[in-house]
């Protein structure tokens, strides 16, 4: 079976196809054969070895795939053989042909998705609407602005808060083209922080009052402005930090507890590794519905072949991609 299976931590040259043991079937679980498997940027940060000081060598890449059951134990239940699946294995091991899951790491997807879009959708999908909905609790007609939205959770971000009413929507990329495109996704407005401040177009499309949620993946100098646009009782959720610089600390060590208080706005974090899907089974299947309902699709922005797995984290890394990128075993 091929896999990527790091035997040291660096640049994206360290990830390399391997033969490895086919995965052993769990009694109460499934092997599933991979079709497609989703990058984020989480992976990055894994595989520079920075994500947690318990990473062990060697260490297995990928934490989500969609694909189809081959293989069931004989205590497991809910999913037949041939049966199209999402995976999710925060521990890893999706970049690979085959994988083993547990019942807490098998999932049903959206009707009418292929396995592609079923890979691109549940981490990316999972944050947006977790943090929009169980978190901010955005409702119809509320502000929202999305950071690096042209990324994979950005743009799924703008679609969700489009279909949910949220009026204006303001994001932030990198170049005018990708700008571009995130308001092709629904977006009233996009800035290149590049080369402007998208403080200015908050106080501009909100009448100087501010939003009200703040999607930050960002860090640094991002998070702190992205506070200072919150308004009065406005909600910022962090999912992320991908500037990975000391700066990202320094921000988070600045908020006070007044900066808090006066403005009554609320700073909350999400980690989607901490989302049990099964014991949530209701906020899954709310996001299922709605999708549905409103026939909302990840968006993909590039496809590789395993082998290629280098150049995918090479775009990733140096913001040259848009929408979700997949890994195609």
């Amino acid at each position: 079976m091929r896999k990527i299976l790091l035997e040291t931590f660096g640049e994206p040259d360290v990830m390399v196809v391997s033969e490895q043991p086919e995965p052993e079937l769990p009694r109460d679980g499934f092997v599933v054969e991979i079709r497609a498997a989703g990058i984020n940027f989480a992976d990055v940060v894994e595989r520079r070895g920075r994500y947690s000081k318990d990473q062990q060598l060697p260490f297995s890449l990928g934490k989500e795939a969609a694909g189809v059951v081959v293989a069931k134990g004989e205590q497991a239940s809910g999913f037949e053989l041939g049966e199209p699946v999402i995976v999710i294995r925060f521990a890893g091991g999706c970049y690979a042909e085959r994988v083993a899951v547990g019942p807490d790491q098998i999932l049903r997807g959206p009707a009418g998705y292929d396995f592609e879009q079923l890979a691109a959708f549940p981490i990316v999908f999972a944050t947006a609407w977790y943090g929009q909905n169980e978190i901010a609790r955005v409702r119809s007609g509320e502000s929202v602005l999305i950071q690096a939205a042209a990324g994979g959770v950005g743009s799924a971000a703008v679609v969700l808060a489009r279909s949910l009413g949220a009026a204006p929507i303001i994001g932030t990329a990198g170049s005018e083209e990708k700008c571009r495109w995130v308001e092709s996704l629904g977006a009233d407005c996009c800035v290149n922080y590049r080369e402007a401040d998208f403080r200015d177009a908050v106080r501009e499309l909100t009448a100087g009052r501010g939003v009200d949620y703040v999607l930050e993946s960002v860090g640094g100098d991002i998070f702190e402005h992205s506070l200072q646009a919150l308004a009065p009782m406005g909600r910022a959720v962090i999912i992320g930090f991908s500037s990975i610089s000391s700066g990202y600390a320094d921000a988070v060590k600045r908020i006070h507890p007044l900066t808090l208080f006066h403005r009554s706005i609320v700073c909350s974090g999400l980690n989607v590794q901490n989302l049990d899907f099964p014991t949530r089974s209701h906020v899954w299947t709310r996001l299922l519905s709605h999708v549905e309902q409103h026939e909302l699709k990840p968006l993909i922005g590039r496809t590789y072949p395993l082998d290629q797995a280098a150049d995918a984290h090479a775009a990733l890394e140096q913001r040259q991609s848009r929408g979700k990128l997949l890994l195609i075993p």
